[in-house]
């Protein structure tokens, strides 16, 4: 059309640093998010294992204190100042994603308190951990995250058809143990490897 105006050197060079910018956000994920929360979840599920072994009073006492800690991380996470970057389609979609897995989350906290047995309640807690993998697996292209996720499924699975909480707990830990402590291992010294060939 005769009206375009031809871009110049700036605006080009700037287009491209958006372009850049828009590709690291979608592919990138230093994996310290799941090794903080997967040592939180394994510490909360050992404890309350190591609780009913010893017959203690309050046996939830790691999953109140991991409750706490979620709350503090949440509410920093939304009131905390946003640095001004480029967002894709792709980050907003997994915004929605992390909003619907924090209110799975709860509903299935409401129903172990309300409905549910707590043998069944931490059995969907693996089931919707292992759907987020999954979907940020799928995300940033990590086979190791889609792993986890299958790993996290069938420990749900047994949960639902083992019988005896104490042992759930063994459960939890070893699917999360091989879930998420791994992978985000895995994403980890990959983030590091990619850092320091930037940096060469």
């Amino acid at each position: 059309m005769e009206n375009e105006q031809p871009l110049s050197n700036e605006k080009s060079l700037q287009i491209i640093q958006q372009m850049i910018s828009q590709a690291k956000s979608n592919i990138t994920d230093n994996g310290l998010g799941w090794l903080l929360w997967g040592t939180m979840i394994i510490l909360a599920s050992l404890s309350t294992w190591f609780f009913i072994y010893t017959g203690s009073g309050n046996i939830f006492l790691g999953w109140n204190v991991f409750g706490i800690f979620t709350i503090v991380m949440l509410t920093y996470d939304i009131f905390k100042p946003k640095q001004k970057k480029v967002r894709t389609y792709v980050d907003d979609l997994l915004r929605l994603v992390d909003i619907g897995f924090t209110i799975c989350l709860f509903t299935v906290i409401f129903s172990i308190n309300v409905a549910v047995s707590a043998n069944a309640g931490f059995g969907f807690f693996l089931m919707i951990f292992a759907f987020l993998m999954l979907i940020k697996g799928g995300a940033i292209k990590s086979r190791s995250l889609m792993t986890g996720a299958a790993v996290n499924w069938i420990g749900a699975i047994a949960m639902f058809i083992n019988k005896d909480f104490k042992y759930d707990m063994l459960i939890m830990a070893g699917a999360v143990l091989i879930g998420y402590i791994i992978p985000g291992l895995i994403l980890w010294m990959q983030y590091r490897k990619l850092n320091n060939g930037l940096k060469n």
